[in-house]
């Protein structure tokens, strides 16, 4: 990853973190003090539902006390005529209790009011008068159960269609007189009444369900089961054996808790989001200023690489970016110098190598053709007979030295005066394709040349000639090699790793070239064929047209053993193959960063 991403990522880093530790501690405060508000309202909405219940039972009980007590008008009356009439009351005093019995009910607010004198026989029932007469232990027996403690049991009354079945809290106790006793049994009514109690608009609501699981009494709200995603409070209702009769549940909603950090969330998430957008923004917008310079320093390495030392760095910070960009100027200036004493140095050394070449190539003929003439002169002297003989044998000499002098002078003339090229667009495989036609049935060259390779502007007539030049020089390393043992070249094209040039590669399995002269194949007149016919031009002359067109030739050992010639071509005119490299470098080191 780039300099310039790398801070970007970190700057937005460096926002988020603050943002993401603010939302999350933010959303923490906010869960623990609904949850602790949560839970105070359940506790005292529990305590509340309790005490309704309490309440209930206490009224109930206070109610069955009053009126199991002998000096109430009611009971003392029933048991003052139970000792007077030895245990039997006569209708009119029954029917008088029942009116009066009736107004009791209306005092304390009871739905249900029971009483039995000797024999369980039920004296006065005003909620189910059809009861009077009948024997009803249940009085009696919860008297001496519970001893006036309350209980939920069921049970009926009176209603516009008849007896209906009711749930009531009631409570039981006796009185006695003498050797007489009677049982008061007597409740309330369980209704909405209790729930409405308990209930508070739009956070807790209540329902009564039997100990079956069977809803009594209903919920008001619709929306039981979305607040009851914890479990209700469950306040029992004892019944006569002291276990749960039925349960009053409620339910309190938690105030949309999972909606608030829903939205704590999202507005969390969108604010995060908008503030990496803008730290992106910033942070690409202050790397842009940061890197700039290095931008620019790295333009000018490239054109360094590329050998442009004239290229400067504008300096417009004066920072320690600044003091590296005036070093980079200081060090083209340097560089530029040197290069211009090298290349002086070079032309003379290579003028020199040159100048020593030709005249070690001039001395050999001069020196058979100075024995020729030295040897007519004294056989023309001596007037020898055989002087014809050796005339033409000398003459023949001096003749062949001669023209192989024309070929080296003409050799070198062509070397010196080669022409630039003239380029047009051509398919490399097209061009090597035709050149290879020339050598069908004579040289076994094995082609892999790739289709679809870009069109490339070159000279179609010097490219072929590198063509020829290279084969030749792969065919001339295979002369060693018999047909058994199988020489082999192989000529291949592709498109370039970076995409930037195409490279056509001509390898054998001949030799293979010394690593001693790898660095001096390309030198003029360097041949290692000496006495073969030689001139050592061929691969300069491949260096030279490679090199007219911007390209660059290389050599290496061919898999298996042999020589391998590379020769890279750029794909648009003028592009320079070594800063594609170092593009194709910085792009590799961005994908591994």
């Amino acid at each position: 990853m780039r300099l310039r991403g790398r801070f970007t990522l970190w700057f937005a880093a460096a926002t988020l973190v603050p943002i993401a530790v603010a939302a999350i501690v933010t959303r923490f405060v906010l869960v623990n003090s609904a949850r602790e508000t949560y839970q105070a309202t359940r506790v005292a909405v529990e305590q509340a539902a309790r005490l309704e219940v309490q309440r209930l039972s206490e009224d109930v009980e206070a109610a069955v006390r009053a009126m199991a007590d002998r000096d109430y008008p009611l009971v003392g009356g029933l048991l003052g005529e139970l000792v007077k009439d030895g245990g039997r009351l006569g209708a009119t005093t029954i029917k008088a209790a029942g009116r009066q019995a009736s107004q009791e009910m209306n005092g304390f607010r009871l739905d249900v009011l029971t009483i039995t004198g000797p024999g369980d026989e039920v004296l006065v029932a005003p909620h189910d008068r059809a009861a009077t007469g009948d024997v009803d232990p249940a009085p009696t027996a919860r008297a001496h159960q519970l001893a006036g403690k309350a209980f939920l049991a069921r049970d009926k009354v009176m209603g516009a269609s008849g007896l209906e079945p009711v749930i009531v809290m009631a409570a039981a106790r006796t009185a006695r007189e003498g050797d007489q006793q009677v049982a008061v049994l007597a409740g309330r009514r369980v209704t909405d009444d209790l729930l409405r109690r308990v209930r508070r608009a739009g956070s807790i609501d209540a329902q009564l369900v039997g100990a079956d699981g069977k809803v009594i009494l209903p919920p008001a709200e619709r929306r039981w089961a979305e607040w009851t995603t914890t479990p209700p409070i469950r306040v029992p209702l004892s019944g006569a054996d002291g276990t749960p009769f039925a349960w009053l549940e409620v339910a309190v909603s938690d105030g949309g808790l999972d909606a608030l950090l829903s939205r704590v969330t999202l507005v969390s998430a969108i604010l995060a989001v908008a503030a990496l957008a803008i730290t992106v923004l910033i942070g690409l917008w202050i790397a842009r200023r940061m890197t700039r310079d290095l931008d620019r320093l790295v333009v000018g390495a490239q054109a360094a690489a590329r050998g442009d030392l004239d290229h400067r760095v504008p300096v417009s910070a004066a920072d320690e970016v600044g003091e590296v960009a005036a070093a980079f100027n200081l060090m083209m200036e340097d560089l530029r110098g040197a290069k211009d004493r090298l290349v002086i140095a070079e032309r003379i050394a290579a003028w020199q190598e040159i100048a020593r070449r030709l005249a070690h190539e001039i001395k050999n003929p001069l020196t058979p053709i100075q024995m020729s003439m030295d040897t007519l002169r004294k056989t023309w002297r001596k007037k020898h007979p055989s002087f014809d003989e050796i005339l033409e044998e000398s003459t023949t000499t001096v003749l062949e030295e001669a023209r192989r002098l024309g070929r080296i002078v003409s050799e070198f003339s062509d070397f010196a005066r080669m022409p630039k090229p003239e380029l047009a667009p051509c398919d490399l495989s097209e061009v090597v394709d035709g050149a290879l036609a020339l050598y069908t049935g004579s040289v076994p060259v094995e082609r892999r040349l790739a289709d679809g390779l870009p069109r490339i502007e070159v000279d179609r007539d010097q490219l072929t000639q590198v063509m020829l030049n290279l084969v030749e020089n792969a065919r001339d390393a295979l002369a060693s090699r018999s047909e058994v043992t199988g020489g082999r070249i192989v000529v291949s094209t592709r498109l370039g790793d970076s995409g930037d040039r195409v490279e056509l590669a001509v390898e054998d399995n001949g030799p293979g070239v010394s690593p001693e002269f790898k660095d001096k194949v390309f030198t003029p007149y360097f041949t290692t064929k000496q006495g073969k016919g030689g001139t050592g031009l061929g691969l300069a002359i491949v260096h030279r047209i490679v090199s007219d067109h911007g390209g660059r030739i290389s050599v290496g050992d061919a898999p298996g053993g042999g020589a391998r010639f590379v020769v890279e071509l750029p794909r648009e005119r003028g592009a320079p193959l070594l800063a594609s490299r170092l593009t194709q470098s910085d792009a590799a080191r961005s994908d591994r960063g």
